[in-house]
C-alpha cells in the first residue's frame, strides 16, 4: 500500500515537470518569430535583408565588411562598364580624346579573386576621368533602360574606394549588388524586446524558390518584395517570361498556399524611383493591355498593387508599402 502511494506521489511529480516543460516551451514558442523573405530576382529582398541586419541587428562588423571589398569592387567596375556600353548602344563617344582609351581599358579590365586584391590607381583614375566626360549626364538619361543605378553611387566614390586601406562602410555593402544569383538560404537571428526574430532569405531561381518554400512551418511573417521596375523585364533563366508575371506567379503560390494559411504578409513594391522613371517613356499598358491610365505614377502603382491583391484568394492579411530601397528613411 505505502509503495503504491509513493509510486503515484513520484509519478504525480514526474508529470508536474513535464507539464512545466511543456508551459516554458510553448512560452517560448509564442516568443519566436519568423519572417520569412520572398520574391524574384532583383525584387530588392537582398537589400531588405541587408537593412534588417543593419537597423535591427549590430549591423555589419568590421570583418564582415572587409569581406565585402571584393564584391564592391567589382560592383564598381561593372558599373563603369556598363556605362560604357549604354554610351555605344546610343551611339554616343566621350567628348574627351582620352576618355575613349579609358574606356576602351575599362572593358577590357577585370577584378581579381583574391581576397587581398586591391584597385588599382590606374584603374580607377581611368575611370574618375571617364565619369566626369561631359557624355555622362546624356548617359545617364537612359539609366533606366540599362539599369545604371549604381552608377551613380559607386563611380563618385572611386577615389575613396580605390585607397590601399580602404574598407567598406555599411552604406557602400548596402548598396552593393553581385552579379551572381546566389542559390540557397540566408538568415539572421535577432531580438525585439521579447521576442526572438528569425529572418530567413530564400534565394534562386523559380524551381528551386517554389521547392524549398515547402520546408518552412509555422511562418509567423512573410515579407514578399516585387519590384514595380520589372513590367517589362524578363527573367535570367527565362528570356521568354516576363519578371512581372513571374512575380504576380510566385506570389499568387504563396498567399493561396495551405502552408501560410494563417501568416500574414507584408507586400513590398519596391523600386518606385526607377518605376517613376521609366514609365513616361515605356507605357505600362504595352505589357499590361488592361491598364488604361497612361504614365500616372500613382494610377500605375495602383493598378500593380492591384493585380498582387486579385491573387489573394485565400483572403490572408496583406499589409501593402510602395518602398524606395535606396532611400535613407528605409534603412
Amino acid at each position: 500500500m505505502g509503495a503504491n502511494i509513493s509510486t503515484e506521489k513520484e509519478n504525480r511529480a514526474k508529470s508536474l515537470v513535464i507539464d512545466k516543460e511543456i508551459e516554458e516551451h510553448s512560452k517560448n514558442f509564442r516568443k519566436q518569430i519568423t519572417v520569412l523573405l520572398l520574391g524574384t530576382p532583383g525584387s530588392g529582398k537582398r537589400t531588405v535583408m541587408k537593412q534588417i541586419k543593419i537597423v535591427l541587428t549590430v549591423g555589419y562588423i568590421h570583418d564582415e565588411r572587409v569581406a565585402s571589398r571584393l564584391v564592391v569592387y567589382e560592383d564598381l567596375v561593372d558599373s563603369a562598364k556598363d556605362l560604357v556600353l549604354a554610351m555605344k548602344a546610343i551611339g554616343a563617344d566621350c567628348v574627351e580624346e582620352i576618355n575613349k582609351t579609358y574606356a576602351a581599358q575599362i572593358l577590357e579590365y577585370k577584378v581579381g579573386s583574391d581576397p587581398s586584391f586591391r584597385l588599382p590607381a590606374d584603374i580607377a583614375n581611368a575611370i574618375d576621368s571617364f565619369w566626369n566626360d561631359p557624355i555622362i549626364a546624356t548617359i545617364m538619361e537612359h539609366s533606366y533602360e540599362f539599369s545604371l543605378h549604381s552608377a551613380s553611387y559607386f563611380l563618385p566614390e572611386v577615389q575613396r574606394i580605390a585607397q590601399k586601406d580602404y574598407v567598406p562602410s555599411e552604406r557602400d555593402v548596402l548598396k552593393a549588388k553581385s552579379k551572381t544569383n546566389p542559390i540557397g538560404i540566408s538568415e539572421i537571428r535577432f531580438k525585439m524586446g521579447l521576442l526572438s526574430i528569425h529572418a530567413i532569405n530564400v534565394d534562386g531561381q523559380s524551381s528551386e524558390r517554389r521547392k524549398w518554400i515547402q520546408c518552412f512551418e509555422a511562418v509567423s511573417c512573410i515579407i514578399f518584395c516585387a519590384s514595380l521596375a520589372d513590367y517589362d523585364q524578363v527573367l535570367l533563366e527565362d528570356k521568354e517570361e516576363n519578371r512581372m508575371a513571374e512575380s504576380l506567379t510566385l506570389f499568387e503560390s504563396v498567399v493561396n498556399s495551405r502552408l501560410f494559411s494563417r501568416t500574414s504578409v507584408i507586400l513590398l513594391l519596391t523600386k518606385i524611383d526607377i518605376f517613376k522613371a521609366k514609365l513616361a517613356k515605356v507605357p505600362l499598358e504595352q505589357y499590361f493591355p488592361e491598364y488604361t491610365h497612361g504614365s500616372d505614377i500613382n494610377k500605375a502603382a495602383k493598378y500593380i498593387l492591384w493585380k498582387f491583391m486579385q491573387a489573394n484568394r485565400a483572403r490572408l492579411a496583406i499589409y501593402p508599402h510602395l518602398i524606395n530601397l535606396d532611400d535613407s528613411a528605409n534603412n
